[in-house]
């Protein structure tokens, strides 16, 4: 049974994948038929973030208090609303509307499957399976490259948004018949609030979380480390692809594919090499640093040509892949009944850490391109230089984190 559940809800984390990226391959052609300036599109993108954000701490006293069957199942429904609405858009307005309703339908997809892996498997099984979870699941990242380029080439981005919103309703189906929150021979209070917390109970339990030093300063890290990862793989490889190298949509999509393999591939070796460390600790510090490494590389080198600038881009995917152990280190200074709370407070600050990158980034980009022209390769080295810059500040804070496996039985 945890098996089939696990399964389920792999698929279902698919298209929470696919949502989050897929702007990154059909962003030329947005900028074209809608006519959206760079700062348009990273605001419009980044939508999808901040209202995935907002929604982390209702959507964890939900998980914790009734369930994250009914919760994931429930909230999915929005996902599908917001593909529909993005698949008949003709306007910034209405795209960023969209974009927003996808963040909010996703918002609990990968927490809520964490929160039902704690419940199901044993602790020292959660970084690996947390990995394979998202490797599977990552599938989603793989259909916005070069299937989505193909599709879109074929019927039109509009279509395959259709499409989406039909995949998405059916997974939030199968969310419902399949899924079952914990073991029928676990009592229901012994991993979380229970449909019975009350209000008092759970502003407790989130000023518990909140008094947590070392799940703040992994939340710095997630705060900067995926916007980063998000900021290139989801919204400006496929214009720094287009602008700079000259690829149409398949090709950008074939590079992109690449991108999205080589994260996937990280988080399934980061997820295999846990158990044999100590703490998670001992592997995201120095893929931290090699992540800096290479977007400081991307900075400084002039006119790179494509062989070397798309395996650099695959290399800065895979090591900054490690957001996978962050969430595992939130899990270990996590008590069981917090789990729901806690693990959505730091990860919204992982999902607005990638609104507030992608919209600053967007801006990084207009002050260098003239309107309606591509923007010049200055434009993008500026950018990985950004995004190195706040990468080391997070790393800097998120080292302080003191480098204990064990589970607290309380959040002091």
């Amino acid at each position: 049974m945890a098996w089939r559940i696990f399964a389920v809800l792999s698929a279902a984390y698919l298209s929470s994948q696919f949502f989050r990226v897929s702007n990154a391959v059909i962003a030329p052609e947005l900028m074209r038929e809608l006519d959206l300036s760079p700062a348009v599109l990273g605001a419009m993108t980044g939508a999808f973030f901040l209202t995935f954000a907002c929604a982390q701490i209702p959507g964890g006293i939900l998980l914790d208090r009734w369930g994250p069957r009914r919760t994931m199942a429930a909230v999915m429904s929005v996902a599908v609303a917001g593909s529909l609405l993005f698949a008949v858009a003709n306007s910034a307005v209405a795209l960023t509307v969209a974009r927003a309703l996808m963040g909010v339908g996703c918002a609990v997809g990968l927490m809520g499957a964490l929160v039902i892996l704690g419940r199901w498997f044993p602790p020292h099984r959660f970084a690996p399976l947390s990995a394979l979870l998202f490797a599977i699941g990552g599938s989603g990242t793989l259909l916005a490259t070069t299937p989505l380029a193909a599709v879109t080439a074929a019927v039109g981005w509009r279509g395959a948004f259709v499409g989406m919103a039909a995949a998405t309703a059916c997974l939030a189906a199968l969310i419902f018949l399949v899924v079952r929150d914990r073991p029928e021979t676990n009592a229901p209070g012994t991993h979380g609030a229970g449909t019975g917390a009350g209000a008092g109970e759970i502003l407790r339990g989130m000023a518990a979380v909140l008094r947590n030093g070392r799940l703040r300063r992994i939340a710095a890290l997630q705060f900067v480390g995926y916007g980063s990862l998000m900021s290139v793989a989801g919204l400006w490889a496929g214009p720094y692809l287009e602008d700079v190298h000259d690829l149409g949509a398949v090709g950008r999509g074939n590079v992109l594919l690449g991108v999205n393999l080589a994260i996937i591939a990280g988080a399934l070796g980061y997820g295999w090499l846990a158990p044999w460390v100590r703490s998670p600790k001992r592997l995201i510090v120095p893929g931290t640093a090699i992540g800096i490494g290479l977007f400081w590389l991307m900075a400084i080198l002039e006119a790179p040509p494509l062989w070397l600038a798309a395996p650099t881009l695959f290399l800065l995917a895979f090591f900054g892949s490690y957001f996978m152990l962050l969430h595992a280190h939130a899990r270990a200074v996590l008590p069981a009944h917090l789990l729901g709370r806690g693990l959505t407070l730091q990860n919204t600050a992982s999902i607005f850490g990638v609104f507030l990158w992608q919209s600053l980034t967007g801006l990084i980009v207009e002050a260098f391109a003239d309107a309606g022209a591509a923007a010049p390769e200055a434009a993008y080295r500026t950018v990985f230089g950004f995004l190195g810059a706040v990468s080391l500040a997070g790393l800097l804070v998120y080292s302080g984190c003191e480098d204990d496996p064990e589970p607290p039985e309380d959040c002091r």
